[in-house]
């Protein structure tokens, strides 16, 4: 495995991060070659905090280090997105250059930001994930991996009073997606399902960016996910 996800031991000993190998192993006989990462900053390590025992490096390259893992030739084109990059603009600024890349695996990130914005138009941002959606499935992508966040009341930027409100928010958000996921054939990883009981220090420092502990275990949903879709 690359450096960029070499973990020490704290890490290796939280059962909800990939142990050692377990990534390989989960992805061993997978098909994929060519991998297209979409999203808002929150899929790359700019911002990060870095939890000790957890490694700094972002869910994304920990999932394509274990797909190169399974097959060393893997490719995968990432273009970095800014912090607040709603689903409209993934669309308009990301999405030509991933079908262009014509890859057979997408992982799309979104939601913190339509979660934060000031106001959530939930047609809207079915609407434009719709569209997302269609384009890669139109094309060569046999799977595509739609990841919503963590709890966001948990990150520690929201004031308690307008919690209710924000875990209504992204209830609706989840509904949302997974109705469009389903209607185009892909596959959901709802983040804020995995979680678990102990999730302080998933979220780093600043406002709507993961610690590399989130980073962690967001990377081994996805990767148990995809082991999932690949066991017999």
């Amino acid at each position: 495995m690359g450096d960029a996800v070499a973990a020490p031991a704290g890490e290796h000993a939280d059962p909800r991060c990939l142990g050692p190998g377990e990534g390989a192993e989960l992805l061993a006989g997978t098909g994929w070659r060519r991998a297209v990462v979409l999203g808002d900053s929150t899929t790359d390590s700019a911002g990060m905090t870095v939890v000790p025992g957890w490694a700094r490096a972002p869910w994304t390259d920990r999932v394509t280090d274990a797909l190169r893992d399974a097959h060393p030739r893997f490719a995968c084109l990432h273009p970095r997105g800014r912090r607040e990059l709603p689903l409209s603009h993934v669309r308009s600024t990301q999405l030509g250059d991933a079908l262009d890349f014509n890859g057979d695996l997408a992982l799309l990130g979104c939601g913190g930001p339509e979660l934060r914005a000031h106001s959530f138009d939930p047609d809207a941002m079915e609407f434009e994930l719709s569209r997302i959606l269609a384009a890669l499935r139109g094309g060569n992508c046999q799977v595509v991996l739609v990841v919503s966040p963590f709890d966001l009341t948990k990150a520690g930027e929201v004031p308690a009073g307008q919690h209710a409100g924000l875990r209504a928010r992204q209830r609706l958000l989840v509904e949302r997606i997974e109705a469009v996921v389903l209607r185009h054939g892909c596959v959901h990883v709802d983040l804020a399902a995995h979680e678990g009981t102990s999730s302080a220090d998933l979220w780093g420092a600043r406002p709507g960016r993961l610690s590399s502990r989130g980073h962690a275990v967001a990377a081994a949903a996805v990767v148990r996910t995809l082991g999932r879709l690949l066991a017999p």
